[in-house]
C-alpha cells in the first residue's frame, strides 16, 4: 500500500513538471534551473546507487560526469558525429572507466576507497589541461580553459539551441523520466535487492550466496554510464566543459544534494536535487559563503532527520506517538 501511494505521488509530481512551461516559459531564468534540476536529479540519484544501495564510499562520481561531457564533445566536434551519438558514447566511455577504475578500487573497504576515488577529482583536470592545445592542435581538450562551442543536438530538422529553452526543458525531462525509470527498476530488482542485502546484512548476505563484488562492480559501471550520459548532456545544453566542472564546489553540492534527499531512500536524491538546485540559486549572492550554509543545512537536518526529505513522514509519525503516549499518561 505504501509503495502504491508513492508511485501515485510520483505520477503526479511528474505530471506537474510536464506542464510547468505553461506558466514559466517567458521565464529564462526559471526554466534554467528546472532544466538544472533534471540534469543533477539524476547525477545524484546514479550516486545514490553507489553510495546509499551498494553502501560504497565512491567519492569520484563527477568525474564520469566530466569524462561523459568530454567525451562527447569531442567527438562531436572533430569527428564530426551526430550529438545523439556522441551523448550515448560519452555515457559508454564513462562506464568503461569507471569498470577500470571499479575493478581494483572495490576490493578496498571505507576510508581507503572514498581517498582513491577522490583523487579522480584532482587527477582528471591535469589530465584535461595537459591534453589542450599546446599538445593537440586536432583534438584537444581547451586546456585550462576546457572545450568550447559544442554543437548542439538536432531532430527532425529542429537544432536545440540556448535562445529557446522550452525544447530543451522537455529534452532534459524525457532524459529525466527514463532514467529514473531505470533507477528504479534496478532499486527493485534482484539486483537492487541484492545491494540492499549487503547494506543490511553483508555477512548473512554473503552465505547465502551473494557475489558483493560482482554487484557492487555491475552498479559502479552502471552510474557510472547514467553520469556519463548526464555530463555530455550538460556539455551540449551550455554548449562548453571545463575543468571547473570538477571543483570541490561542484563535489560537495552534488553530495549535499544525495544527503539532503535520504541516502538510499528512493526518489530522496531526486528531490534533495531539485530543493538544493533552487536553494544553491537562491544563495548565489552569499558567494563563498553559500557552501557554508548548505552544508548548515545538511547538518541540521542529518540531526533532525537522518533519512534526509524521506524521513519526513517518519520525523511526524514519531512526534504524534510521543504526543499520544504523553496524553495517556497525562505528561
Amino acid at each position: 500500500m505504501v509503495r502504491k501511494n508513492r508511485q501515485i505521488q510520483i505520477l503526479i509530481l511528474l505530471l506537474s513538471l510536464a506542464i510547468l512551461p505553461v506558466f514559466f516559459y517567458t521565464d529564462r531564468y526559471i526554466m534554467n534551473i528546472l532544466i538544472l534540476c533534471f540534469i543533477w536529479s539524476i547525477v545524484a540519484a546514479s550516486w545514490d546507487l553507489i553510495l546509499g544501495y551498494a553502501n560504497v564510499f565512491s567519492f569520484g562520481h563527477i568525474a564520469f560526469f566530466v569524462i561523459g561531457g568530454y567525451s562527447s564533445g569531442l567527438l562531436v566536434n572533430f569527428l564530426k558525429i551526430s550529438p545523439w551519438i556522441g551523448i550515448l558514447v560519452g555515457g559508454i566511455i564513462a562506464s568503461m572507466i569507471g569498470l577500470l577504475i571499479g575493478l581494483p578500487c572495490l576490493k578496498l573497504k571505507g576510508i581507503y576507497l572514498a581517498i582513491v576515488t577522490f583523487s579522480l577529482l584532482f587527477v582528471l583536470p591535469t589530465l584535461i589541461v595537459w591534453a589542450g592545445p599546446g599538445r593537440f592542435k586536432n583534438f584537444s581538450t581547451g586546456g585550462t580553459y576546457g572545450l568550447q562551442k559544442i554543437l548542439p543536438p538536432s531532430l527532425f530538422g529542429y537544432t536545440f539551441t540556448r535562445s529557446n529553452l522550452i525544447p530543451w526543458y522537455y529534452l532534459t525531462f524525457v532524459f529525466f523520466i527514463t532514467f529514473l525509470l531505470i533507477i528504479y527498476k534496478i532499486i527493485h530488482s534482484s539486483t537492487g535487492l541484492a545491494l540492499v542485502a549487503l547494506r543490511d546484512a553483508e555477512p548473512l548476505a554473503k552465505t547465502l550466496g551473494i557475489n558483493d563484488y560482482k554487484y557492487k562492480l555491475l552498479i559502479f559501471g552502471i552510474s557510472s554510464f547514467i553520469a556519463g550520459i548526464m555530463g555530455a548532456l550538460y556539455a551540449h545544453y551550455f554548449e562548453a566543459i571545463s575543468p571547473a566542472n570538477l571543483g570541490l564546489n561542484v563535489f560537495l553540492i552534488t553530495l549535499v544534494m544525495v544527503l539532503f534527499g535520504g541516502l538510499g531512500v528512493f526518489p530522496g536524491a531526486v528531490l534533495g536535487s531539485f530543493v538544493i538546485t533552487f536553494t544553491n540559486e537562491l544563495l548565489r549572492p552569499l558567494l563563498e559563503w553559500r557552501l557554508v550554509v548548505l552544508g548548515a543545512i545538511v547538518i541540521i537536518t542529518m540531526i533532525l532527520m537522518p533519512k534526509g526529505l524521506m524521513g519526513i513522514p517518519e520525523l511526524f509519525s514519531n512526534l504524534k506517538y510521543y504526543h499520544s503516549q504523553k496524553n495517556r499518561w497525562g505528561g
